[in-house]
């Protein structure tokens, strides 16, 4: 699911800053979904024997792992309402999706 969100997001950069919008907003919506999805993975019994790229962190701390990824889902919903109107393209993504991308990453997944 990370994964097809980060597909996902690289696409939506590339539609905002071609100005196609309607585009972008569907992949926006589609993201915010995902992010409402992991919130109900990883559970308890899921802490090992996962080839995955997750830090113990996200059981540790599920609380705050859900809550991010709510975060970032709701922020989703707020990119679609100002992207067409935003003087800085680039900036705008980088407050409502980028940023959360990083936060997760910082905190919950394995350096590579």
């Amino acid at each position: 699911m990370f994964s097809k969100n980060y597909s996902t997001a690289k696409r939506v950069q590339v539609f905002s800053s071609k100005g196609e919008f309607e585009k972008a907003k569907k992949l926006m919506i589609e993201m915010s979904e995902n992010y409402k999805v992991l919130i109900d993975l990883f559970p308890e019994n899921t802490q090992e024997g996962f080839d995955t790229e997750a830090l113990l962190t996200i059981w540790d701390e599920k609380d705050d792992f859900n809550a991010l990824m709510q975060k970032a889902s709701d922020d989703m919903i707020k990119l679609t309402s100002v992207i067409e109107n935003a003087e800085d393209i680039k900036g705008t993504l980088k407050q409502f999706m980028w940023s959360n991308c990083k936060a997760c990453h910082n905190r919950y997944r394995e350096e590579h």
